[in-house]
C-alpha cells in the first residue's frame, strides 16, 4: 500500500528506520521529522506493508527562471522490500501531487544505481543529462577572501533583471521566475555585472531535506571565467551567512569550466549523476516491472 504521511510521529519513526536501513545519513530525530514534513515546504508518502513502512519517497516544489518544478528529492526502499515495483509507485504518488503545482517533474540517480533509475523509467520519467554533484560544506573551512576586480554582484531588483537573465541564457522570458519579489521565498537570483554592464547570473534555491539544511546552485550563467568564480564565491558566502550546513550543485559533465572553476575555491566531487524529467501529469501507463535491483537511493 502506498500512501500519504500521515502527520503521527509513528509515521516518522517507520520513515526513519527506513532511512536507516538505506542511506543512513540524516541528523534528525523522528520528532524533528515529523515537524518537517507536516507543513507544506515537503511532502512525503510511504509504502507499508505488514503493519509497517518499508518505503518512503519526499519531494518538494522549486521555483526559478525557467518556471516551477515538482522534485523528487529522496527515495528509499527497505533492502528486505525490493524487487515489488514499490520504487514506481511511491514516485507515482509523489509525481500526481506534483501536477497540481508545477508541469514538469525530475530527480537525479547515482550513475551507480541503475535500481532506482528504472524506477524512474518505469514511472514514465525520461534521462535527459548526465551531472557531477559538487558540494561544499563550511564546516570544512571557509575559502579565502577573493574579489574580482571591476566584477559586482548583486540580488536581482525586479523583474526586469530576471527577464534579463532569462534572455542571456536562452530561456523564454515568459517563464523568468516569480511574479514579483513576494513570491520569491526561499529563491534567490544574484546577478553579476562588469564594469556596469551585465556579465551573468547564479539562481540559489535554498533547501530543507531529511539529510540537511542546504542551499543549491540551480544555475551559473557567465562566459568569463572570472566572473563565474565570482558568483560562486559570493553564492558561498550567501549560503554560510544565511547557516547553510551544505551547498550544491549539479553541474553539466560536458560543463567542464565551470566544474574546475568550482574545485578551486573549494567544492568537491561526490561522483556523477543522471538527471531524469517528466511533464505533469504522468501518462495513465507505465513501463512493465522487471522487478530486478535496488530501487531506493536517489537525492538532490
Amino acid at each position: 500500500m502506498v500512501r500519504p504521511f500521515d502527520g503521527s510521529l509513528r509515521d516518522a519513526e517507520g520513515l526513519l528506520a527506513v532511512e536507516k536501513a538505506t542511506f543512513n545519513e540524516s541528523p534528525y530525530t523522528a520528532q524533528q521529522v515529523q515537524a518537517m514534513l507536516s507543513g507544506d515546504a515537503q511532502r512525503a508518502w510511504l509504502a507499508t506493508g505488514e503493519g509497517r513502512v518499508v518505503g518512503f519517497v519526499v519531494a518538494f516544489l522549486t521555483r526559478g527562471l525557467r518556471g516551477s518544478c515538482w522534485e523528487i528529492d529522496l527515495l528509499a526502499v527497505h533492502p528486505e522490500c525490493t524487487r515489488r515495483g514499490l520504487a514506481t509507485r511511491l514516485i507515482r504518488a509523489a509525481s500526481s501531487h506534483g501536477g497540481q503545482v508545477a508541469d514538469r517533474a525530475r530527480g537525479v540517480v547515482s550513475t551507480e544505481n541503475p535500481g532506482s533509475a528504472r524506477a524512474f523509467e518505469r514511472a514514465g520519467f525520461r534521462p535527459s543529462g548526465q551531472c557531477e554533484l559538487v558540494v561544499f560544506r563550511p564546516e570544512d573551512g571557509m575559502p579565502r577572501p577573493w574579489h574580482a576586480l571591476g566584477v559586482k554582484i548583486r540580488k536581482a531588483r525586479d523583474a526586469k533583471d530576471m527577464e534579463e537573465c532569462a534572455r542571456e541564457a536562452g530561456w523564454p522570458p515568459s517563464n523568468a521566475g516569480p511574479s514579483g519579489s513576494e513570491d520569491w521565498g526561499s529563491w534567490t537570483l544574484l546577478v553579476a555585472e562588469l564594469r556596469g554592464k551585465f556579465a551573468g547570473f547564479a539562481e540559489l534555491s535554498e533547501v530543507q531535506t531529511l539529510l540537511y539544511r542546504g542551499m543549491w546552485i540551480e544555475s551559473l550563467f557567465a562566459s568569463r571565467r572570472v566572473v563565474r568564480i565570482a558568483l560562486a564565491h559570493d553564492a558561498l558566502t550567501y549560503a554560510v551567512a544565511a547557516g547553510m550546513e551544505e551547498i550544491g550543485m549539479m553541474v553539466p559533465v560536458a560543463d567542464h569550466s565551470l566544474r574546475v572553476a568550482l574545485k578551486e575555491i573549494g567544492f568537491r566531487s561526490l561522483g556523477r549523476f543522471d538527471w531524469y524529467e517528466a511533464l505533469l501529469p504522468l501518462g495513465s501507463e507505465t513501463l512493465p516491472d522487471t522487478g530486478t535491483g535496488h530501487p531506493g537511493g536517489n537525492c538532490v
